[in-house]
């Protein structure tokens, strides 16, 4: 078993035990799956080497979501108005930022990437050499999903 150790508590707990079959490594970031005592699921942990990849991160989704689904899938969550009001170049938008297009949109995850996770950021205090060998960097912040 390994560990990994927040600033932060999460389900009431800040240092958890993971085994290394629950850490999945991607090329930015790598996803840990919390558990319980008892082995059960709790959350996905998405930890990344700095606050900047996360915001890459967060924005390389939704570009990569936009991309990839249909005009009504996209008009139902950017909102027809949104989609309007940057056509005609006046500031809009899906959240409580308003900017004049897509790309201004997807750039606002850049600087905060808490927008795109259910929770987070958390530091990350400590976490096991071996887990730091699987995901190919040291973690220093983490998001929950």
């Amino acid at each position: 078993m390994s560990f990994i150790k927040l600033d932060t508590e999460i389900a009431k707990k800040k240092f958890f035990t993971i085994g290394e079959s629950d850490v999945t490594s991607f090329d930015d970031h790598a996803v840990i799956s919390l558990k319980d005592e008892s082995g059960n699921w709790t959350s996905e942990l998405y930890v990344f080497k700095n606050e900047e990849d996360a915001g890459q991160h967060a924005r390389d989704h939704w570009e990569d979501y936009i991309d990839s689904y249909s005009n009504e899938e996209i008009v139902e969550v950017l909102g027809a108005d949104t989609l309007i009001a940057w056509a005609l170049g006046q500031a809009a938008g899906p959240g409580s930022a308003k900017v004049k297009n897509l790309n201004e949109w997807l750039d606002l995850y850049l600087h905060a990437p808490e927008e795109h996770f259910d929770s987070g950021p958390y530091q990350i205090e400590l976490v096991a050499d071996n887990i730091e060998e699987i995901i190919g960097f040291k973690p220093t912040v983490a998001y929950g999903m």
